[in-house]
This record gives C-alpha cells, structure tokens and sequence, in this order.
C-alpha cells in the first residue's frame, strides 16, 4: 500500500475519531453530575433527600432521558426501584395519624400526576416494559376529572377545585398526545388525541401565550390571566406540546410557535451573558429550583425534531456555565443559579443540570430517540 494511501486512511480515521468525541465533554459532566444526584437517593423510598414528591418524578425523568441519550443501564435498578416502592406511598402530615398512602401516582396535585405520568411514558420508551405504560394511563384517568368547563375549561392545579393555571394544562396536552401515539385510547370517554386537542384549543383561548410569545403562569378566580409572572418551565413543556401536536397533525404553524416561545424565553428570561434565568434568582425555593432544567430538556427536544443553530449555541453555552461556573469543584454538587459559584446544593438543582448536560448531548449528535 503507497504511503499517501495510507496517509489518507490515517488522517481519515482521526477525524471520525475527533467527530465521535465531540459530545464527550458532555457525557462526561453528565456522567459525573448523575453520580453526583445519586448520593441524594434514598432506595427505601425511591425518593431523593433534600427534594419533594414531584422533583422525584423529574429527577428520574432526567436519568431515563440520560439512559437513552447514552444507552447506559446503569440506573434502570433505579427506574424499577421507585415505580415499585412509590406507586404506593405514604404521605407524611403533621400528626401522623393523618398520613395517607398516595396510590397509582395520584394525589392531591394534578400537576404533581402530570410529572409521574411524563417520567413513566419515557420509561416505557426506554424499556418497552408495559408496566410503565399501564401506569401512565391509571393515572391520566384521574388527572382527567381535574378538568370542567369554569374559565371556558381546562384543568385544575389542586383538588377539589383550586386554580387553573399553565403547568399542569401543558402537562396534561403532552401526556394525552403522547398516550395517543402509543397505542391510544381515552379516558373518561374522551380519546386521548381529542384530550389534547381540546387542551391546546383552551389554552390558546385563554390569553396565558401572550403578544410577546411568553406563557403567563395562570388564571385568577375570573378567569383573568395573571399578567407578569414568567417561569421558565411553562415556557419548556409547551415546546415539546406543540411539538407533538405538530407531529400528528403536521400544522407547520405549530411548529413555527413553538420556534417562536423559545427565542422569546432565551431572548428575555436571561441574564446579560446569556445564561437562563428564573424570575426570584437565587431566592429560589424547592420547586424553582427544578424550573431551569425543565426548559432545558424540553428545548433539547425541540432541537431534535427542528435543530436551530441559535438553541444549540445557547444550550452548549449555558452547559459549559454550568460545568466551569455553578459547579462545586470538590464535590460536583451544582448551585440553582447557573452563572455563579453555589451557594445551595440539592437533588433538584443536580438534576435540573443533568437536564441541561443531557440537552447539551442532543444537540452535540446524540440521538433522543
């Protein structure tokens, strides 16, 4: 063989090597940031220290998302684990003779059941065990009688009948249309699609997306939305609502919103270097502190099914703010606030950064699905 030859063959192979490792950096903090979040696993509970109920739920979701972005199997003992230990799980009160055991992920927070119902449609992706799926449609059953027709309808955020605001209405589109794409059905004798589709039909009603393309957080008890309070959250499950929609229905206007909602939360829900912020940083409590992530994976999302230059830009640049600046470098627990040294360490703020190390994977070539 000539040496030119062989030359090319050489230099040929180094740059498909260079072009495998480019995400590497990324499964590396990931790797690093779910081992990390782990030593805040309680396997008695199937639960995380330091965090509540639903931060479990997308916890885990970040760690099913971590497993089929890289292929590992290192935590589906993890996965199995909590499904068994929490779908029966008894909440803790004041006097415990009030505790009450929560059954089938359903409790007192339809939002909370959006959470537990996402987490165990994406275990069953990542597994193909039915148990999951079986478990996602027990529980959208009684997060469906959360809606009725007050404010034109929609559902609401707490039993009986407390608010209806953003969160658990885009919870609840993504979940119906995500049932219906595996294997359908209904629940309350309503299709799934049709769920989904009558969800987007009163969100968009509502007045909660606004002119500048941000979603307000809720209604008042007249049915006026709550102007001015912007959680990055809302502005992430949305993303992946409108996504799926757009996958069934093959609207491009859908798709062109959802565009639309992200450049307008990376534009205005940061800080002046870029990196995202929640409104109340870094006076963040339990549950803000999950927010970020959530945009985040659900961004990733969107960049899987519409990659744009502008998403990939943001997301590496808010992962490496993350890894160099938020990061605790003795221990790798990572801060709430992602553009300074941190301050409060917990199981959601470690993985909310796995969120953003997961999107970080997406779009440096690793395959969601």
């Amino acid at each position: 063989m000539k040496k030119t030859t062989v030359y090319v063959i050489l230099t040929m192979l180094i740059l498909l090597l260079d072009s495998c490792k480019k995400d590497e950096p990324y499964n590396q903090y990931a790797d690093t940031t779910i081992a990390t979040l782990q030593k805040w696993y309680n396997i008695d509970t199937g639960l995380y220290e330091t965090t509540s109920w639903w931060n479990a739920a997308n916890a885990l979701t970040s760690i099913i998302d971590y497993s089929r972005i890289t292929g590992s199997k290192e935590y589906l003992d993890v996965i199995e684990n909590s499904f068994e230990i929490c779908k029966e799980f008894e909440v803790q009160m004041t006097d415990p003779k009030d505790n009450w055991i929560c059954r089938n992920y359903i409790n007192d927070y339809y939002d909370d059941e959006g959470w537990w119902i996402l987490a165990w449609i994406e275990a069953y992706e990542l597994t193909k065990d039915d148990k999951y799926l079986k478990m996602a449609r027990i529980t959208f059953a009684d997060m469906a009688t959360g809606w009725d027709e007050v404010c034109g309808g929609g559902v609401y955020w707490k039993k009986p009948k407390i608010g209806k605001s953003a969160i658990q209405n885009e919870l609840f589109m993504l979940a119906a249309i995500r049932l219906h794409q595996r294997g359908g059905g209904e629940a309350l004798g309503k299709s799934y699609m049709q769920w989904g589709e009558d969800t987007w039909d009163w969100f968009v009603n509502s007045g909660m997306l606004n002119k500048k393309y941000l979603v307000e957080n809720g209604l008042n008890k007249q049915c006026e939305v709550n102007i001015g309070s912007y959680y990055t959250y809302n502005q992430g499950i949305i993303l992946s609502a409108l996504v799926e929609l757009y996958n069934e229905k093959q609207d491009i206007l859908l798709l062109e919103l959802a565009h639309k909602i992200a450049n307008a939360t990376i534009t205005n829900l940061i800080y002046k270097n870029g990196i995202l912020k929640d409104s109340k940083e870094p006076n963040l409590n339990g549950d803000a502190s999950q927010f970020k992530g959530i945009f985040m994976r659900h961004l990733g999302f969107l960049y899987s099914v519409s990659p744009r230059e502008e998403y990939k830009t943001f997301i590496l640049k808010n992962a490496d703010s993350i890894w160099f600046v938020a990061r605790n470098q003795t221990n790798n627990e990572i801060g709430v606030v992602w553009n300074s040294h941190p301050q409060k360490t917990d199981a959601s703020c470690q993985s909310s950064a796995l969120d953003a190390f997961n999107a970080a994977m997406i779009v440096s070539g690793k395959n969601y699905y």
